[in-house]
């Protein structure tokens, strides 16, 4: 079978794929200043649980169905942040942006709204939002596993047979 696709190679794949993932949207917060949103902190840290899943179902059988379970929650989970961060469905109240109210608006409350949307693209990389590199990453990880899992099903009952 080609190497690539071999559990051990899959696992350690995807885990470092995840903690760089997480590694950048913590480091673009620190030293770009790139505040992130509600949603981007649940999506930075699904990575840190499938790092953990890809790690232990190296040794332990029963975290290989949940390393697949998590890599569909996070791109799930991103699929949903792309809708709400392009206006395809609304998110949670505290996380969407709204029009200012005449009453609310003075310099001060303008000084002070330092807070990071969802509905709104808050950090692009190479002209592609964030949000979109997660959902596509996830995407991929959520193909490379299950075509891994799919093909050494079928290997090994061959091979039993």
């Amino acid at each position: 079978m080609i190497i690539l696709f071999k559990p051990k190679f899959v696992c350690f794949a995807v885990f470092f794929i995840a903690v760089s993932l997480f590694l950048t949207s913590v480091a673009s917060q620190i030293f770009f200043s790139e505040k992130p949103c509600q949603l981007c902190l649940i999506s930075r840290y699904s990575y840190l649980v499938v790092a953990m899943f890809a790690i232990l179902s190296l040794k332990i059988r029963i975290f290989k169905p949940l390393l697949l379970l998590g890599i569909t929650f996070a791109l799930l989970f991103g699929l949903y942040h792309l809708g709400v961060e392009n206006h395809w469905w609304s998110g949670p109240q505290s996380c969407v942006s709204e029009l200012p109210v005449l009453e609310n608006i003075t310099t001060r409350n303008f000084m002070e709204n330092s807070k990071v949307y969802c509905d709104r693209v808050n950090w692009k990389i190479l002209g592609i939002s964030s949000t979109l590199w997660s959902f596509l990453i996830s995407a991929f990880l959520f193909w490379f596993v299950s075509i891994s899992y799919v093909l050494n099903f079928y290997l090994k009952r061959l091979e039993d047979e």
